[in-house]
């Protein structure tokens, strides 16, 4: 008997049973469902987390480069030039690069009062600064300010309209993240702040700087800090001889957080490379250059949630099984309903090779119609639980619906070694039935 002859058999047997067969394949179906459903969610919140750290709070997409012995990204080694970032954009998988540092001698004052907690640094790429109201720093008299101190300013110009004291309780509230309340952001947003700073020469300067846009506020983001062009650099060395600024760190956003450890591992032979990176020619043997992501704690979140898939995922095998089981019980059945069948098919000449390709056809057809089903009704039913959980948790991102292709491809080839597995008895029952007796059989 030939495979199309199997397959046109098989499938006429399964309609001649329709409501059994049914039965065998929802069964079938609801475990390969549970499977694509598990992985599917987990796949999203696993994707929705990672966005949340790397765009509000931890920043996972970052490198940050600086020197040995710098306290974060503000030490005193001023040795990274503007031509080290252009070189570090350049790499595949860098979203984007910038200097960062601080500005010497900052201090920020608002109506002729020093905002004391204030710092200035410096930065011009509004993609690694996440704001809550208006746009980064553009150009020389612009400011970007965190949303600490955004809190003060809202609480000094409403206390002053009012004729109330700063620290109200109810003015606090009031002025709680102004950025994320559109009518507040509006009137801060425009407002003047005075800098005093020391310039190149080493000279108090004063400059007005205009706010342009207020830093998400975030327990991860410095609430405190504010942000202004890179005009305000008072650093400079003579680099090839020429006279470059130059910065005390530099901060690298990756486009994907997979190619992390791919850029990671370009920009350190970048800055190992003493004809190519200023930094290094700055540095000489005397420092090495710090390279720091956040890569570890990124693959312990995907370890984490692949041990909660893999526990999910065990219990709906468990369904699986019980799918596995309904189907060999099926096809024992049909085997005994169709004795006499199988009886007059080896007397007219069907060995026991073919009885036992037409029952394992059947039991396969059935299985894998099933894990088809079950991808479908996978999918719907994660759909359904992720809009179900975004309704149910107040506050919780979006978490997105993720294709696992992958996952579809191996349900389907599950549902095929489910197929053979629990058909394997019953054909080799159904095969080793005597002709004569199975003749006589009622």
């Amino acid at each position: 008997m030939s495979l199309q002859e199997s397959l046109k058999l098989s499938w006429t047997n399964i309609r001649a049973h329709k409501l059994r067969n049914a039965l065998a394949v929802l069964s079938v179906t609801i475990g390969i469902a549970a499977v694509i459903a598990i992985v599917t969610m987990t796949t999203g919140l696993q994707e929705a987390l990672l966005d949340t750290l790397t765009k509000d709070l931890l920043r996972a997409n970052m490198i940050t480069v600086n020197v040995e012995g710098s306290a974060g990204l503000f030490g005193t080694a001023q040795v990274f030039s503007s031509r080290d970032v252009e070189a570090l954009r350049k790499i595949p998988g860098v979203k984007t690069a910038d200097v960062i540092g601080r500005v010497r001698g900052d201090a920020l004052y608002f109506n002729n009062r020093r905002l004391l907690d204030a710092s200035s640094r410096i930065t011009t790429s509004k993609e690694l600064i996440p704001l809550d109201a208006g746009r980064g720093v553009q150009a020389k008299g612009e400011i970007v300010i965190g949303a600490r101190i955004a809190e003060i300013i809202c609480r000094r110009m409403i206390a002053e309209e009012r004729q109330i004291a700063e620290n109200d309780e109810a003015l606090q509230e009031e002025c709680k993240s102004p950025g994320t309340k559109p009518a507040l952001a509006q009137r801060i947003l425009g407002q003047t702040l005075k800098l005093r700073f020391l310039g190149a020469d080493g000279q108090l300067t004063e400059d007005q700087l205009q706010i342009v846009g207020i830093v998400k506020d975030s327990q991860f983001i410095s609430g405190t800090a504010c942000y202004v062009s890179p005009d305000y650099q008072g650093f400079t060395e003579t680099i090839d001889g020429m006279e470059l600024p130059v910065y005390s760190g530099v901060i690298i956003s990756v486009a994907d957080l997979n190619q992390l450890s791919a850029v990671k591992k370009a920009v350190e032979d970048y800055f190992n490379n003493p004809n190519s990176a200023d930094a290094r020619k700055l540095l000489g043997e005397e420092k090495k250059v710090e390279i720091n992501t956040l890569e570890e704690v990124i693959n312990e979140i995907k370890r984490n949630f692949l041990q909660f898939t893999a526990f999910l995922g065990a219990i709906a095998f468990v369904a699986l099984l019980v799918g596995m089981i309904g189907v060999m019980n099926i096809m024992l059945i049909t085997v005994k309903e169709r004795t006499r069948e199988i009886g007059v098919m080896k007397a007219t000449g069907a060995t026991r090779g073919a009885v036992l390709k037409l029952f394992l056809t059947e039991s396969t057809i059935i299985c894998t119609l099933g894990a088809v089903l079950g991808i479908l009704f996978g999918m719907f039913l994660s759909v359904w639980f992720i809009k179900l959980t975004v309704a149910l948790a107040q506050g919780l991102r979006e978490i997105p619906f993720v294709f696992v292709p992958e996952w579809y491809v191996i349900a389907v080839l599950t549902g095929i070694v489910v197929g053979v597995l629990s058909g394997l008895y019953p054909a080799w029952q159904a095969a080793r039935v005597n002709p004569i007796e199975a003749l006589r059989y009622e």
